[in-house]
């Protein structure tokens, strides 16, 4: 038994307080003691430890755990459950410790303090519930890992990526979660994070348990232990995949719009170098045309002069010359302004074909005779076919052709040189040719004679306008043919000149 003195002091510890004698045994148990557990110090003493424990049911596992306790060895701790006389259970923390020595060398008394912990562990687990309804509530999956890369927790959100119960994450590691190719990154990131505690941000790539692999930014940082050494990471994972897809969008609609800009702009800068070459062309036109106008009305005024002046000294107006100079004139200006009208009519679609069954055998045959009487001192060959070339056409349109190409040819012909006019038939077509010994045409220059206003280089002191090709082109397709230039072989000079129109059916 333990004197009054030490007894009143143990009564005075706010703790539970066994001590036990050599055999473990209970010698006494102090008042704090008997509150906490339900029992006297009367109805306990001579008992051992587990015997205590035993008492209450579902004990029999503490119990065991209290008697290696008792045995030692010591100072020793212990933390578990109570089940009280009176029912409830407690959370105590147990720590031994030895008083003296007993006689005879025996062990000495044993004293065992337990701290009721039920409050505290209450508090605990509380404040533990609180911070996992807080963590389920945040919409982005959330984590934790231990030292060793095993999920020691997880909120709702990481649990129901992964198409899986929190109990069935907890203990895994990221190869038993994820891809291999996915793991091995993870594994290499969460062991870079442990080499270099801190915080951690990266993109990666994850696979739901939906099977869906979507974007992610992993936000990470290790934790401490109470000692302030590492023991864990814990990670939020941000769901990037729309905004990606919406970036990715964005960036789409800005390329198209930099396309469309961009052909916008150029489109633009075709408009613009279509209209600066147009009023170019209107330039070059008016500068032409004025030239081309005022030259046969310049020499039809001195003529008409030389006439009136032998009329006022009452001389006749007979000379046959001046006449024919007059005519000469006034048919240049009817020519000028009739392919200044072909050409408005063409611009407008207002130009119309009266298609009628023609021989254009006879028509090139009329139109070289013209020419002959035109320019009796000129070679003008003609080779036509035996029998008659029908087509369907307008005869004054296909003849205003053939005379634009004699008339071409008789310009840049010399006196001297021949002129060669042929009808063939061409691979089920009608071909009409005019082929002179002029001084050619450069090849730069071919694919230009067909536009409006076009002049040759070669020509500048020559009269026209540069409308008479491009109303011919235009006259034949719309007889459903063709028109073009061809050169000579070399060592002969000059072009042909040809047209092409579908033989009559």
């Amino acid at each position: 038994m333990l004197g009054p003195g030490p007894t009143a002091l143990l009564d005075a510890v706010h703790a539970l307080v066994l001590v036990l004698d050599a055999r473990g045994c209970i010698l006494h148990l102090n008042r704090h003691g008997e509150r906490l557990l339900g029992y006297s110090t009367r109805e306990v003493q001579g008992l051992r430890m587990e015997e205590l424990a035993a008492l209450t049911p579902g004990q029999e596992t503490e119990g065991t755990a209290l008697a290696r306790l008792v045995e030692g060895p010591h100072p020793a701790q212990h933390e578990g459950p109570w089940r009280t006389r009176t029912g409830p259970e407690r959370l105590l923390a147990w720590s031994t410790s030895r008083l003296a020595s007993g006689p005879a060398g025996a062990e000495g008394l044993l004293v065992l303090t337990g701290v009721e912990m039920t409050e505290y562990d209450r508090a605990l687990r509380e404040q533990v519930r609180f911070f996992q309804t807080l963590i389920d509530s945040i919409p982005n999956p959330i984590f934790y890992k231990t030292l060793d890369g095993r999920y020691g927790g997880c909120n709702r959100a990481f649990a129901e990526m992964h198409g899986r119960s929190p109990e069935d994450i907890i203990g895994k590691s990221v190869w038993e979660m994820a891809p291999p190719e996915l793991a091995a990154r993870y594994a290499a990131k969460d062991q870079e994070l442990f080499d270099r505690p801190g915080i951690q941000t990266y993109e990666s790539s994850v696979r739901f348990g939906t099977g869906e692999v979507r974007d992610v930014i992993f936000y990470k940082a290790t934790y401490t232990d109470a000692e302030g050494k590492p023991a864990g990471l814990v990670g939020i994972v941000l769901d990037i995949t729309d905004r990606k897809r919406a970036e990715a969008a964005l960036q789409k609609a800005r390329d198209e719009l930099e396309e469309r800009v961009r052909a916008r702009t150029a489109e633009l800068q075709k408009l613009k170098d279509a209209a600066e070459a147009a009023d170019r062309t209107k330039s070059e036109f008016l500068n032409i045309a004025s030239h081309e106008l005022r030259t046969p009305l310049t020499s039809l005024h001195l003529v008409l002069t030389q006439a009136r002046r032998q009329l006022e000294r009452n001389e006749p107006v007979s000379d046959v010359t001046l006449v024919s100079r007059m005519e000469r004139y006034t048919g240049r200006l009817t020519r000028l302004a009739g392919d200044l009208l072909d050409a408005s009519r063409l611009e407008r679609g207002q130009l119309h074909m009266r298609q009628r069954p023609v021989d254009l055998r006879s028509l090139v045959a009329d139109v070289a005779g013209d020419f002959r009487q035109q320019y009796p001192e000129r070679q003008v060959e003609v080779e036509l076919p035996e029998g008659v070339a029908w087509v369907g056409a307008d005869r004054d349109r296909i003849e205003q052709v053939l005379a634009n190409f004699l008339d071409n040819a008789m310009k840049y012909t010399p006196a001297q040189a021949r002129v060669a006019v042929q009808l063939s038939v061409w691979d089920g077509t009608f071909r009409v040719s005019v082929s002179d010994e002029g001084p050619g045409i450069p090849d730069e220059e071919r694919s230009l004679l067909f536009q409006r206003f076009h002049r040759l280089s070669s020509s500048v002191h020559q009269p026209g306008l540069g409308l008479g090709l491009y109303i011919s082109r235009e006259i034949i397709e719309r007889h459903g043919g063709t028109l073009g230039v061809l050169g000579h072989p070399p060592g002969r000079p000059g072009v042909t000149f040809f047209f092409e129109l579908p033989r009559s059916r």
